[in-house]
């Protein structure tokens, strides 16, 4: 090794800086700040995302939004590869087929099944409610890599998970005070709309196990979402040979598409690249505490700037603080 290199630290010229590492200082710095800026990013695209599905609740079949935000994803993910200007690499040819079937699944577990019950879970609980319950999906993917991935969970990891355990508890006893759900909003279901909850958020658990098994195959994300997008449009492809509702659904969405369920898509398929990013330039952890503050960016935007839900309730709000501290201490862990 020459003396010019030795001094090329990370792709820089390290010139006028010392040779203490300052220049990889500061471009992870920089990448770090990056990182932030899209996890935030993200957050508010996702909120904003909530409150367009709500606002098209009553008028569209979840189903429509779904496969919008599907062609969506897919259209992204494709300009996303086309701008890295590189094909994914893998170790070998059957570890690159076993990562497109993982990625195929996890297309199935998050944006098919995963954003159909978000859908319907913001329409029959509110945006407030229904983004509070989807702060269980750590607890669920925590418990699902301890499980089939053989992961340990920390201190802090199980104490993350009893907040959250304890978040839907304080949801479970104001949904009892509610006799009467319809009272909150038209078309309102508390039972119905925090089990959509539930299972949105096992399904987005299991997609990012099943995820990172195939990206530690080939690792890039992008490629991911692009098979998982092509996956679930396949879904609903055969689906059409035997749902005459799909069908119709379908049909409707290419006649005319809602504009309140197009925003949506547009924002969930924005705030998943920005994800992305955002992962690619900072910490697990760091995204994910950053990401928590789509419940509160929710309820801001949902109560004081389009009003499509009242106040929440002392208990409501609890669960949300409640929430998201443990989602903080699962990062943390």
């Amino acid at each position: 090794m020459t003396a010019n290199d030795a001094d090329d630290i990370g792709g820089f010229r390290n010139r006028k800086v010392g040779h203490d590492g300052s220049c990889c200082l500061r471009r992870e710095g920089c990448s770090a700040l990056i990182g932030d800026a899209f996890a935030l990013a993200s957050a508010l695209l996702f909120a904003m995302a909530n409150i367009a599905i709500a606002k098209a609740a009553h008028n569209r079949s979840a189903d429509n939004g779904v496969l919008l935000s599907i062609v969506m994803t897919g259209a992204l993910s494709a300009a996303a590869l086309l701008l890295e200007w590189k094909l994914p690499a893998a170790d070998s040819q059957s570890s690159m087929l076993a990562a497109v079937g993982w990625f195929a699944a996890s297309g199935i577990l998050a944006i098919v099944w995963g954003r159909l019950t978000m859908f319907k879970s913001v329409a029959l609980a509110g945006v407030i409610r229904a983004t509070t319950i989807r702060r269980l999906t750590p607890f669920f993917s925590v418990l699902l890599a301890w499980v089939f991935l053989g992961e340990t969970i920390s201190g802090f990891g199980g104490l993350g998970m009893a907040l959250m355990a304890a978040s839907f508890a304080l949801l479970y006893f104001d949904n009892r005070q509610k006799l009467f759900s319809q009272d909150l909003f038209p078309g309102a279901n508390l039972r119905r709309g925090y089990l959509f909850g539930l299972i949105c958020a096992v399904m987005y658990a299991a997609s990012y196990v099943v995820r990172k098994q195939g990206l530690d195959g080939v690792h890039d994300p992008f490629f991911g979402a692009l098979i998982g997008s092509v996956a679930a449009l396949g879904y609903y492809a055969v689906g059409c040979l035997f749902s005459s509702k799909l069908r119709a659904d379908v049909g409707l969405l290419m006649l005319r598409p809602d504009p309140w369920q197009f925003a949506a898509a547009v924002l969930l398929a924005l705030g998943q690249i920005s994800q992305f990013v955002a992962f690619n330039n900072s910490d697990v952890g760091r995204v994910t505490i950053i990401n928590s503050t789509e419940i509160f960016l929710s309820s801001y935007l949902a109560v004081i700037v389009f009003k499509t839900e009242k106040w929440p309730s002392v208990l409501v709000a609890g669960a949300t603080i409640v929430a998201t501290a443990g989602v903080i201490f699962v990062a943390l862990g």
